[in-house]
């Protein structure tokens, strides 16, 4: 058994892409992560990295529309540089990213519920913060695992996506009660400059997620143009209702900016304020967002083990599908390493503690992953003979992807002077981690080489390319 050849259409990929991005889930987790580093000028970062991410999710789609595979990120990388060990450097980020943020958004859950307890001075007791920490880790490892892929994508995912974009539009027209405030989107003096650019990588990791709609390219119908339109899709839909949802987060708090970033959840501490009733739909919403988010990670960092799995890039007991077409023995394995991340990181720095500096590392390995991406994409365009001297194409298919390049590489170096020795050491422990990883298993295996066609049959992407050159690009393999 391997995955659901073909089984999957737009709607899935919208679906998987809203999944990761999860504007309202992110406003509460990842957003307030940011706040902690850049207080009020957290709408100027949002809105930055709106702005830098629209740049990459495009040079993204010069990658889709030209390969699909389970492997995603890792693939592009392959299929830009022809290099063994950045293919599978890419895969050893972009997963340990995703596990990352898993755990990020099972705090943001907790701090949720805990804010809401405190903010009616209301005790919560031990059992109850055990329930939600399990109930949070469990959940999307369970329905990754028994659910199939198309039903999980196609109902859950999609109905909770709508509801957290009509939330954050609805807290957007409450804020124009107050009026509309241009001033909130220019930065002030009052920040670091590291400090706004962590923020701003922590931003950048939501409006990213959209591209996770890459790792379903082998189980996805005219996977060229579905995961394209699906990416672009989520990104507009998920981006925009994000930006206009922070904006009102600052536009609303009643008190002074300082304080805006010393709240551990300042969304729950202003629609509490509206009644009971509101700040529990909110919570209800943004959890379930948060939840969802964390099947579309648990998806993606399983078909990555998946994906190098059959490239002999790790071990040989990840390409165990289960009858519902999901890499099942991976699917544990992402749950595993979260709950041994949330509990490490807890019992070093505490609740709040730990969900911040979960965040940062999560920024800073998400980043590095798009700078690879971004630079390799004119190369790539190289191999393929598509990259003409005209200034249409050196603007769109080089301009722009090193543009958002040279902003990420920015964003990396600014952030890195506010990074702890914790962060810091976290991030030089998956290095030796994968270095190892590579020295033992994987560079005698041949990490993303494994590609589908337009008709979804598995093929090495070195003959893919030929055949590519050969007829014209990926319709003139079709019609041939």
């Amino acid at each position: 058994m391997g995955l659901r050849s073909a089984a999957l259409s737009i709607k899935e990929n919208y679906a998987q892409a809203m999944a990761v991005t999860a504007p309202l889930g992110s406003v509460v987790s990842t957003t307030t992560a940011a706040i902690a580093y850049s207080g009020g000028n957290i709408v100027f970062a949002t809105l930055l990295a709106f702005l830098a991410s629209a740049l990459w999710i495009y040079s993204l789609s010069l990658y889709s529309s030209r390969f699909a595979s389970a492997g995603g990120y890792y693939t592009f990388v392959y299929a830009a540089y022809r290099s063994k060990f950045l293919a599978f450097s890419e895969a050893v980020v972009e997963f340990f990213s995703f596990v990352f943020l898993n755990a990020v958004n099972v705090l943001a859950i907790y701090l949720m519920v805990r804010e809401l307890f405190a903010f009616y001075g209301l005790k919560m007791e031990w059992w109850f913060s055990v329930a939600i920490l399990a109930l949070s880790l469990l959940y999307p490892t369970i329905a990754s695992y028994a659910m199939d892929v198309k039903k999980l994508l196609s109902t859950v995912v999609i109905f909770v996506a709508t509801l957290e974009v009509l939330v954050l539009i609805g807290i957007f027209t409450l804020s124009l009660n107050k009026g509309f405030n241009p001033k909130l989107f220019i930065p002030s003096g009052d920040v670091s400059l590291g400090g706004l650019a962590i923020a701003f990588l922590l931003v950048l990791v939501t409006f990213d997620g959209a591209g996770a709609a890459t790792y379903l390219g082998e189980e996805t119908g005219k996977p060229h143009d579905n995961v394209t339109k699906g990416m672009w899709l989520a990104f507009i839909i998920g981006g925009v209702s994000m930006v206009l949802g922070t904006y009102a987060l600052v536009a609303l708090w009643a008190g002074n900016l300082l304080g805006l970033s010393e709240s551990a959840q300042p969304l729950i501490s202003i629609t509490a304020g509206y009644g009971a009733l509101p700040v529990i739909l909110v919570i209800l919403i943004a959890s379930k967002s948060l939840l969802i988010s964390n099947i579309g990670t648990t998806l993606a960092a399983a078909r990555i083990l998946y994906n190098l799995s059959r490239e002999n890039a790790s071990p040989k007991i990840f390409q165990s599908v289960n009858s519902r077409g999901q890499p099942h023995i991976a699917t544990l394995l992402v749950g595993l390493l979260t709950s041994a991340l949330l509990s490490l990181f807890t019992l070093l720095a505490g609740f709040t503690g730990a969900f911040i500096s979960l965040g940062a590392i999560t920024g800073v390995l998400w980043i590095l992953g798009r700078i690879l991406d971004s630079a390799g994409v004119p190369i790539m365009l190289k191999r393929l003979g598509e990259l003409k001297l005209t200034v249409k194409t050196l603007y769109l298919k080089v301009a722009a992807p090193i543009a958002i390049t040279i902003v990420n590489i920015a964003g990396l170096a600014l952030s890195s002077l506010d990074l702890t020795f914790r962060e810091t050491a976290t991030l030089a422990g998956i290095t030796l981690a994968g270095l190892a990883w590579y020295m033992l298993i994987a560079r005698y295996g041949n990490p993303g080489t494994l590609v589908v066609d337009v008709d979804n049959t598995i093929i090495d992407i070195n003959a893919y390319i030929s055949r590519y050159n050969a007829h014209g690009g990926a319709a003139g393999q079709h019609r041939s």
